[in-house]
């Protein structure tokens, strides 16, 4: 019994590991996007960025000579808006909207895409008995928005580079 459950075990873990599986946070970033430099944004875009790129060995640099790319941002909106409203006229279910909008710049300042635009929502459920859970939970779910449009971000800026190179 016990040499059937490793053996369903082993062939498991060789599925997953086949299929390309891999854990979400670290990503495999091209040499140019290790030293990037933000021009614009948000704090809380920027504090993102950071992160993620320090997680995949990446830095995000304070002056534009130190950068292999530069992303220029043009737009970077939060929005809240009510979806729908309860019987006593309060919000019971909100929607939250994150807009960028982004170019790609080489470290000289030269045009490698056009202009780049990620819409990211999230509809929430706002009970009225409990509220403290309600606001952290809408904290999360824009911590969330901004993780994956920083992910958007740095693939799109990966395919960028890679039609540089064809």
């Amino acid at each position: 019994m016990i040499q059937t459950k490793n053996i369903i075990l082993l062939i498991s873990i060789l599925f997953i590991s086949a299929c390309g599986y891999q854990l979400r946070g670290k990503i495999d970033l091209p040499e140019e996007l290790k030293s990037l430099y933000l021009q614009g944004g948000s704090k809380e875009l920027r504090k993102v960025l950071r992160k993620t790129l320090k997680s995949s060995g990446g830095n995000l640099v304070t002056e534009i000579r130190q950068a292999g790319m530069i992303v220029n941002v043009e737009k970077d909106k939060m929005e809240k808006r009510v979806l729908s409203l309860s019987s006593t006229g309060r919000a019971s279910e909100y929607e939250i909207i994150y807009r960028l909008e982004f170019n790609l710049l080489d470290n000289e300042g030269k045009a490698l895409s056009t202009k780049q635009k990620i819409e990211l929502s999230k509809e929430y459920f706002n009970d009225q008995e409990e509220i403290l859970g309600k606001d952290n939970e809408e904290l999360v779910i824009r911590e969330e928005l901004y993780r994956n449009a920083v992910r958007s971000m740095v693939d799109r800026s990966r395919v960028a580079i890679e039609n540089l190179k064809q």
